[in-house]
């Protein structure tokens, strides 16, 4: 096999093709499956823990991907949402020939149900967002004990923590 042969990732492979993407529907297991083992109380063997290590670093792999492709969403519908505002306040007509102002026109592209949909997907993207980013926050946090937990174990099998080494 040649360098040539090897298929080349592009950014746009892990921020999606998809200016709006269903964040709602990312797939978690990963993520959750490493948060679980958080919840043992067994010691881990320095396989398990280097094991560990390496899920953990996955899952952090796999939530990054996720956050950019939410990042991106945010802000495409933040755009989304202002464009439509604006178009739906340009467009208001008063009724009965009231002359329209500034204050009217804002105000009604600000109460359009089209604003509020995207204003609601929003809410929802930012929400998602503040979950991925915590779980990422556990998920380094939890690669780390590992990494101490692994550590500590090759001392103890290479002798360097051994009561006579001390003296």
């Amino acid at each position: 096999m040649t360098d040539w042969d090897v298929v080349k990732p592009r950014v746009g492979d892990f921020i999606g093709d998809s200016l709006e993407e269903c964040f709602l529907d990312f797939d978690l297991s990963e993520i959750q499956k490493v948060v679980k083992k958080l919840q043992t109380e067994d010691v881990p063997t320095l396989a398990q823990a280097e094991r560990l290590q390496q899920e953990a670093l996955r899952a952090a792999d796999v939530l990054s991907e996720h956050l950019a492709k939410l990042h991106k969403t945010i802000h495409y519908l933040e755009a989304k949402t202002s464009t439509v505002r604006n178009k739906i306040a340009l467009e208001y007509e008063p009724p009965s020939g009231v002359k329209p102002s500034i204050e009217l026109r804002k105000m009604a592209g600000e109460a359009s149900q089209e604003v509020l949909d995207y204003e609601i997907k929003i809410a929802k993207a930012k929400g998602a967002k503040t979950v991925l980013e915590r779980k990422y926050e556990i998920i380094i946090k939890s690669h780390h004990h590992y990494k101490d937990i692994a550590n500590g174990l090759r001392k103890t099998i290479q002798g360097f923590s051994t009561p006579s080494n001390d003296q």
